[in-house]
């Protein structure tokens, strides 16, 4: 298990398959990142409204015509010129 990091620590110690989520967050009018060691704990620090919309952004592509999409990628691939070699 990792150890708790102290106040006089400059960084945090994990073990090699722990994970270190960090979540920008919105506290006291400024934007922070809080990083967490568990997932449990991160998403106890999400509020529902995020949840909901992170979801609704996925959502937002369920009407898409998939084809016509496709096609209109295709169409901007072969208008767009290739990208010069970089030397």
């Amino acid at each position: 298990m990792s150890e708790q990091p102290s106040a006089s620590d400059a960084g945090l110690l994990l073990d090699d398959d722990q994970p270190l989520i960090g979540l920008m967050l919105e506290e006291n009018g400024h934007d922070v990142v809080r990083y967490f060691v568990d997932d449990d704990a991160a998403d106890a620090a999400l509020s529902d409204d995020v949840t909901e919309c992170a979801l609704k952004a996925i959502g937002s592509f369920g009407d898409v015509d998939w084809e016509a999409m496709v096609e209109a990628l295709d169409r901007i691939r072969h208008e767009t010129p290739p990208t010069p070699p970089i030397e």
